[in-house]
């Protein structure tokens, strides 16, 4: 059995990333939060497979053009690292809510700004990431 892990997956348009708004353990108030999901601690999943099935569970969507984004030693507060994408295309809808889930978290489009402001760690970093990406720097 592998080690635990997360993949991220960041929906870029526009200078815009993705992000899923829901209430997390520890801060205050809503936080905004780049989707992704559990890799299957199986022998015949990878992060590329754990990617195209969290996007579809989660958004109803499948990534055509992704990239791993180039940012290390990343963990969430329980200490799984994540692994974050980069999609710049995909086929099918964006939906308003994550689908998986009982709650219906809300998806929003926000500026990679406003992500960089997130007291989450993690979060920022991965921000400061997408940011060098999309300004090509």
């Amino acid at each position: 059995m592998r080690k635990k892990q997360i993949v991220l997956f960041a929906l870029i348009n526009k200078n815009k990333v993705l992000i899923e708004k829901r209430p997390l353990l520890g801060f205050k108030g809503v936080q905004y939060l780049i989707p992704g999901g559990a890799v299957e601690e199986t022998e015949l999943e990878n992060i590329e497979i754990a990617l195209r099935r969290e996007m579809l569970e989660e958004l109803g969507i499948i990534p055509i053009e992704f990239s791993l984004l180039d940012c290390k030693n990343i963990y969430n507060p329980l200490g799984i690292p994540l692994t974050p994408f980069i999609v710049s295309k995909w086929d099918g809808e964006i939906p308003t809510i994550v689908l998986d889930k009982d709650d219906q978290f809300p998806l929003e489009w926000v500026e990679i700004e406003t992500v960089l402001n997130s007291p989450i760690h993690a979060i920022k970093k991965i921000a400061k990431a997408i940011k060098k990406v999309v300004s090509g720097k």
